[in-house]
């Protein structure tokens, strides 16, 4: 197995209560790096936490904090709103703290549904644009002060599949996808010169919690089973599969260790080939 040489290395993962944050987590904490994993969910966290003891062994639990070790690697929960900016604030401040510093930071939490344009309401418009896409730069700014008196840090971005070939039940989500993309693209550019390398992770369909219930639904309307379903979405896919999280996670923790440093302001898909072209 190749080493990434991450060992010792911490990250701030946000969205890490399930699916690709979670996948993330693990991918990250089984090469040694400590952990601060942010969602709004507090059960969801814990139940992060319990399947990294799952694999890492029994953990150390502080009397003072919410932390955790595991297999040596700490890793601490912070739950937080990251629609607002002061949630933001002080979950990179606690952050910064409780690991002492943040080599990595992972922007992945989103809060985006399915559904046509015109049927969603504004404040359904404003969350998409507040969690993921202002919520990712308001991360950026908030942890790349500390990143460059540190001396240089890693970013990564969790974007979409949808930010190069957008969706008619996803356009907001799209349009989100896309915006984090060229703010990818061009602060990878402002931050290269602290050694802070910046790039994005587009995702097309994965098999998360939310593929799955999207699928049921689906389903469900079509009058065929859930397998059914995704057998069909898969052979419309160059290599007739859908994307697991453990993919994506794996790719995260290459494109954040020092494996190929001349990788910045770059967006990566992973989607079995759907995307053709630029």
């Amino acid at each position: 197995m190749m080493s990434l040489g991450l060992e010792g290395k911490t990250a701030l993962v946000t969205g890490a209560s399930r699916g690709i944050g979670r996948a993330i987590a693990h991918a990250l904490h089984a090469e040694g790096v400590g952990l601060a994993l942010v969602a709004r969910s507090q059960q969801g966290l814990q139940d992060t936490l319990r399947s990294l003891q799952s694999v890492g062994g029994s953990p150390e639990a502080s009397a003072t904090r919410a932390t955790q070790k595991t297999a040596g690697a700490p890793v601490h929960l912070l739950t937080a709103d990251l629609a607002l900016a002061s949630e933001i604030e002080r979950v990179a401040h606690e952050a910064i703290a409780q690991l002492g510093h943040v080599d990595i930071l992972i922007n992945n939490a989103a809060q985006a549904r399915n559904g046509l344009f015109f049927e969603m309401s504004d404040a359904e418009l404003q969350t998409v644009w507040q969690v993921k896409g202002i919520g990712y730069v308001r991360m950026v700014r908030a942890i790349v002060p500390h990143m460059r008196e540190h001396g240089g840090g890693r970013i990564l971005n969790i974007a979409g599949d949808t930010a190069r070939t957008p969706r008619a039940d996803f356009i907001v989500g799209s349009m989100v996808n896309a915006a984090l993309v060229n703010f990818t693209r061009g602060i990878a550019r402002e931050l290269a010169g602290y050694n802070i390398r910046v790039n994005a992770i587009s995702p097309g369909w994965t098999l998360t919690e939310n593929l799955q219930r999207s699928f049921e639904l689906r389903a469900n309307a079509q009058g065929i089973t859930v397998d059914e379903l995704m057998q069909r979405e898969a052979r419309g896919l160059p290599l007739k599969r859908l994307v697991t999280m453990e993919e994506i996670a794996a790719l995260a923790a290459f494109v954040v260790s020092d494996r190929c440093p001349a990788l910045t302001g770059e967006d990566i898909a992973i989607d079995s080939g759907a995307t053709p072209g630029v």
